[in-house]
C-alpha cells in the first residue's frame, strides 16, 4: 500500500476510529500506524492472515463510506486551507486584528453547514 493511501487511512481512523468496533479499530491502528504485517496482526490476534486482511479489507471500506456520507475530512482540510489563506492575506496586507476575527468568525460559522 503506498504512503498517501496509509496516511488517508490514519486520518479517517483519526475522524471515524471511534465508529469502528474495538477489534477494526484496533487491527487497522496496527495495520496502518504501527506498519504491523497481517501475520503479526494475525499472530496477536489468534487468527488467520486471510481474517486479518478480510477485515481490514471491510474496515477500510467502513471508513471510506463514513467520509463519503460525513465529509468530515472534506470540511476539515476545506476550513484548513481557508485558515492558510486568510494567515497568508493578513501578512500580505497589514489587515486589521478585527478583520481577522471577523473572518475566522466566518470560518467558524461556516463549520455548522
Amino acid at each position: 500500500m503506498d504512503v498517501g493511501r496509509l496516511v488517508r487511512l490514519s486520518v479517517l481512523l483519526d475522524f471515524y476510529g471511534g465508529m469502528l468496533t474495538s477489534t477494526q479499530y484496533e487491527t487497522a491502528r496496527s495495520y496502518v500506524d504501527y506498519n504491523a504485517s497481517l501475520a503479526e496482526i494475525a499472530e496477536d490476534t489468534h487468527t488467520t492472515r486471510q481474517a486479518v486482511s478480510d477485515m481490514l479489507h471491510r474496515t477500510f471500506a467502513k471508513l471510506e463510506e463514513l467520509e463519503r456520507k460525513l465529509g468530515f475530512v472534506k470540511k476539515y482540510e476545506r476550513v484548513l486551507l481557508s485558515v492558510e489563506n486568510v494567515a497568508k492575506s493578513c501578512r500580505l496586507s497589514g489587515e486589521s486584528c478585527e478583520m481577522v476575527v471577523e473572518r475566522f468568525t466566518q470560518l467558524i460559522k461556516s463549520l455548522k453547514e
